[in-house]
């Protein structure tokens, strides 16, 4: 990937355009530029009317989980340990108006290091699944064991 131009350099540039002194492929051959980047440039001139470079996001959207989010999932969390993630999430929806899927308050609840565990005033489920087939169990239908071959 090449290297990003100066802005001096985006600012000739613009400026030589802004006079009419040429199309895009008449600048980008005075200033050793590509005529795409004239373009581009001459582009971003219109929509921002200002000579200055957009400024670049590289690491992604900004996260939403702000210092007030943050606290509040740790409050949440402490008041109530057996909390779900959908309540978390439907909470943080209703106090902060903030849409965010339950993945993503999963993975907010594993940054700030919180461990969400479910109360254990019900008894555990006892029901034991069953094979599907007699292939899948180490005795066969008579009840005896299988011999390796």
């Amino acid at each position: 990937m090449g290297r990003a131009l100066s802005d001096d350099l985006r600012v000739r540039v613009s400026e030589a355009d802004e006079r009419g002194e040429g199309s895009c492929r008449v600048l980008a051959k005075r200033f050793g530029v590509s005529w795409e980047y004239v373009r581009k440039v001459r582009q971003q001139r219109k929509q921002n009317k200002s000579l200055t470079r957009r400024p670049q996001s590289r690491f992604g959207v900004p996260s939403r989980l702000t210092e007030s989010v943050k606290a509040s999932l740790l409050s949440l969390v402490a008041a109530q340990p057996d909390i779900t993630i959908e309540e978390l999430r439907q909470k943080i929806t209703t106090e902060f108006s903030i849409l965010v899927s339950w993945s993503t308050v999963r993975r907010w609840v594993q940054k700030l290091g919180l461990r969400l565990k479910k109360s254990r005033s019900t008894p555990r489920n006892e029901t034991h699944k069953a094979t599907e087939s007699s292939a899948n169990s180490s005795l066969s239908a008579s009840g005896e064991l299988r011999r390796k071959a």
